[in-house]
């Protein structure tokens, strides 16, 4: 299936709001493409996309699906992502490889909070987007303000290119009967959906619109408002303006199209239509305007130092993982130059390992199916790779990047071993592609085998979710012996206790949830530490002095000394000049920050804290960079514990729509018992309020059970994490009280 070339390839993915319509919208896409008999359907759990159990028992799609299918001569690669905020990675680590996307909008709630967080990472990688305004069936649906929460919102240009024929007052809903019949503000033409004759929607007929009719006049005064758009962003569309003698309805469609087009893919615009996926009405255009005006590989610019062209050696990203009872690790990537094909050898340039493709398939949402060669500017998965994680570049093996480095045989280490010291330490080579950004987790709890029997079983069964997902973290205190798993949320977290307890079947217990804290210094301090021990009959010595102090931006501040300074008494091997002096320094840096990844109070990460590097010893013969490193870490660490570490903790931002009726119990219930301030009360859609407040992470617990009850269960949240905030003395006794339990 893998055989268009980058030119009819489009790599798109599906991003919007939780319920806004993403599996609905694909769902339909691929019954049109005909590739599947029947659409699926979310609520009665039986679609392509949404295929985990726990996808199809809560109703919302988790992990994001691949599928590929053909329309009008291109090739689409589809991506459908979530839409929770729990699981935003996934959308991270799709729009990194995507070329375009497919923003949908709820056409009565307009753009929702995780719209504009999915919108924002979009933008991070330059992605054009193509906006459908979905729900157009609905009660209280309002386009036009719809198209102007994408301008207000989301700071973009909206091009409107289709409306209803029927024109209604705002809010009012749409019959089906009414929906029938959209005007195309590019070509010109009536489109109609003929439900009545095939209720799948899939019969569509164009017709051109006769001029002097109130469907002409309204289609004329739509194609006047995409020509103005356009005119603010492409020249070659006011050239065509005037040479029609200013009459946009005269404009040829071709030179419309064009314009639309090249204003998309430089994302100075985004193309909007309108539709409703439920009733099977708008998404044969949308699938148009995906192909017209989305961009190709073939139009995108190769990352840095990538070289493209027919016998350009294999540039792959790795770009999503997932484990396979049968299969093993089953590795997504996107390729960006080159083939890959079966048996290749490659070399993770990452990690700095060899691997070997063993098989290629490709994805028809949890379906795979052989192929035989995955070329450029297409996505596959790839069978066989054991070393390779979210984020890593794969490389041909003769790549020119390769030249001189020779791949490391990676080490076979336990499970056990690689949860509790972490995978073993990358040393990269050749070209890298830039990675995928993960957040830290906000969320933990403890995970422990309810016999020791099962610790096996649960370490393998932690360590597949943790290759699955790169936002899961697994840390194991020392202190308490117990495994901690950290997520992105309750519901994160929620959904792999349910997978590890039915999917993969292990025994396991879990505590209650609880957030991250931050630690950061109290107080300025010093600290010396020397180091001195025997490695393999070899002594190995070092010394490094530091001094740690609170500051106020939210990254640590790691200084050194002059050179002068630095130095040992005596000995100027760490003078400017010295050929080891860069070597050391970056092993102390090392070190530095090794030890600001857990402070002393409660082992949380250390932020906001200066440390700055007074004093190294070198010891000729004897001084090493794991000395160094080791010396450095214990030096920080002193200093920390003689400064005092005290808690930070998270601040989430939350949205609360509410009937107007509960907006009393909703801030009485966010500024009282949960401490926090609100920001602003809006009015909603349909008479409902929108509360914006600030709050404590650890105080939103449970809230959506909380906000059932305020609202009868009509209320609705969302809520990102901010920051992290100062504790009062007595707030953090009892945090420390509650994790140490004493």
């Amino acid at each position: 299936m893998l055989r268009a070339g980058p030119a009819n390839v489009r790599n798109i993915g599906i991003i919007a709001h939780i319920d806004a319509g993403k599996t609905t919208t694909t769902e339909r896409m691929l019954h049109y493409a005909g590739f599947t008999r029947r659409m699926g359907s979310v609520d009665a759990g039986d679609t392509v996309m949404d295929f985990l159990p726990a996808e199809r028992e809560r109703g919302i799609t988790i992990q994001s699906a691949a599928i590929t299918f053909g329309w009008k001569g291109a090739q689409i690669h589809v991506i459908d992502t979530p839409g929770h905020v729990d699981f935003t990675v996934e959308v991270e680590r799709a729009v990194r490889v995507l070329d375009g996307a497919v923003a949908i909008v709820d056409a009565v709630a307009g753009v929702q909070a995780q719209t504009q967080t999915v919108w924002r990472q979009a933008a991070r990688y330059g992605v054009p987007r193509v906006v459908f305004i979905n729900k157009m069936d609905r009660a209280g649906a309002d386009w036009p303000r719809a198209v102007a929460d994408v301008e207000r919102r989301l700071r973009a240009r909206a091009l409107v290119l289709v409306e209803p024929e029927i024109e209604k007052p705002a809010a009012a809903q749409y019959s089906n009967a009414e929906l029938r019949c959209w005007l195309d503000a590019v070509s010109m033409e009536r489109v109609a959906f003929d439900l009545a004759a095939d209720a799948s929607g899939a019969t569509v007929t164009r017709h051109a619109l006769a001029p002097g009719t109130p469907a002409y006049a309204r289609a004329a005064a739509a194609r006047a408002r995409l020509v103005d758009a356009l005119a603010a962003v492409d020249a070659p569309i006011v050239d065509a303006f005037l040479a029609a003698d200013g009459d946009a309805a005269r404009v040829p469609a071709a030179d419309v199209r064009a314009a639309v087009r090249r204003a998309t893919c430089a994302s100075q615009a985004c193309s909007v239509l309108l539709g409703a996926a439920a009733r099977n009405v708008g998404v044969q255009p949308l699938l148009d305007a995906v192909v017209d005006y989305l961009p190709s590989p073939a139009e995108v610019q190769p990352p840095a130092g990538v070289a493209t062209g027919d016998s350009a050696a294999l540039v792959a990203f790795a770009f999503k993982v997932l484990v396979d009872a049968q299969r093993g690790p089953m590795v997504f990537v996107r390729v960006y130059a080159g083939a890959l094909e079966p048996r290749m050898a490659l070399v993770n340039a990452s990690q700095g390992v060899g691997e070997r493709a063993a098989r290629l398939l490709q994805m028809y949402g949890g379906e795979p199916q052989p192929i035989a060669r995955i070329g450029a500017g297409h996505i596959g998965v790839v069978l066989g790779l054991r070393h390779t994680r979210t984020g890593d570049t794969l490389l041909g093996a003769r790549h020119a990047s390769l030249a001189g480095a020779r791949p490391a045989a990676a080490r076979e280490r336990s499970v056990l071993h690689e949860l509790r010291e972490g995978p073993a330490a990358a040393a990269p080579v050749g070209l890298r592609l830039h990675g995928i950004r993960v957040p830290a987790p906000v969320f933990f709890c403890a995970v422990e085998p309810e016999t020791p029997s099962d610790e096996r079983p649960v370490a393998a069964a932690l360590a597949a979710l943790l290759l699955e997902d790169p936002s899961l973290h697994v840390a194991h205190d020392r202190e308490t012996g117990q495994t901690l798993l950290s997520g992105m949320g309750e519901l994160h977290l929620d959904v792999v206790r349910d997978r590890l307890r039915r999917d993969l079947r292990v025994n396991a217990a879990f505590g209650p949830m609880r957030v991250t804290y931050r630690e950061m210094a109290a107080r300025p301090a010093a600290a010396a530490h020397d180091y001195a021990r025997e490695i393999v009959g070899r002594p190995a010595r070092a010394g490094v002095g530091v001094a740690v102090e609170p500051c106020d931006v939210d990254e640590n501040v790691v200084e050194f000394a002059e050179p002068r300074a630095l130095a040992a008494a005596g000995n100027a091997a760490l003078a400017a000049d010295a050929p080891q002096r860069a070597e050391v320094l970056a092993a102390v840096g090392d070190g530095v920050r090794s030890a600001l990844l857990g402070g002393p109070l409660l082992g949380f990460p250390v932020v906001r804290t200066r440390v700055r590097v007074t004093s190294v010893a070198y010891y000729d013969g004897e001084s090493t960079a794991a000395a160094f490193r080791a010396c450095a870490r214990q030096a920080v660490l002193q200093a920390l514990a003689t400064a005092r570490t005290a808690l930070l903790e998270p601040l989430a931002r939350i949205a609360v729509e509410c009937p107007a009726a509960g907006v009393g119990a909703v801030l009485a219930d966010l500024s009282g018992a949960r401490s926090g301030r609100v920001l602003a009360l809006d009015d909603a859609d349909a008479g409902a309020k929108l509360v914006s407040a600030e709050v404590p992470l650890s105080a939103m617990l449970g809230y959506s059970s909380r906000l059932r009850s305020l609202t009868a269960g009509a209320g609705s949240f969302s809520l990102q994490v901010v920051g992290f905030g100062p504790m009062t003395q007595q707030q953090q006794d009892q945090v420390v009280k509650e994790s140490r339990g004493y």
